[in-house]
């Protein structure tokens, strides 16, 4: 018998959930992509956060989740930047597939963003928002909220603070 560990951050349908629950909750409702990869990257890897310089008072806010540092938790944790890299292919898979299924604006897809459409956000309410855990909501609240503050409209900066590096 072969047996199979499942890991969420390189399954689609698990990448279309999270995005579409970031960009549900992104206060400006339109994210720019290099942030969203990011910003997913790290709903799906909570306890690599500890890893990224933040200003002192995003930095309690993050400490108020409570979330294990990598080195205390099951999994052991490749470098950030490697993970980030075998995690692209999914991650514009999923975006691919939902603006296929009409769920994010391909409008905004061509200027470098992403925004969910009405049929989307239609979609984040019934069948995403209701069933994330109180944990994940209040990690999607944090990354959404307080930690894209963390170098607003600066990707250089972004990228220095996270060490996550892609070209999209």
């Amino acid at each position: 018998m072969m047996t199979r560990i499942w890991y969420p951050q390189l399954d689609i349908y698990h990448a279309i959930r999270r995005i579409a629950a970031l960009l549900y909750f992104w206060e400006k409702k339109t994210a720019p992509l290099e942030r969203l990869y990011i910003f997913d990257f790290y709903f799906a890897n909570p306890p690599l956060l500890h890893n990224v310089h933040m200003p002192a008072d995003v930095r309690e806010t993050f400490k108020e989740l409570v979330i294990q540092k990598p080195e205390k938790t099951f999994l052991t944790y490749p470098t950030p930047s490697i993970l980030f890299h075998k995690m692209e292919s999914i991650q514009k898979k999923a975006v691919q597939a939902m603006v296929a299924k009409n769920l994010l604006s391909s409008e905004a897809l061509h200027k470098g963003k992403a925004s969910l459409s009405s049929l989307g956000e239609e979609f984040v309410e019934s069948r995403v928002v209701g069933r994330l855990s109180e944990k994940d909501a209040k990690l999607i609240e944090f990354l959404a909220r307080s930690f894209s503050q963390v170098a607003e409209g600066d990707s250089v900066d972004l990228r220095k603070r996270t060490g996550l590096r892609r070209m999209v």
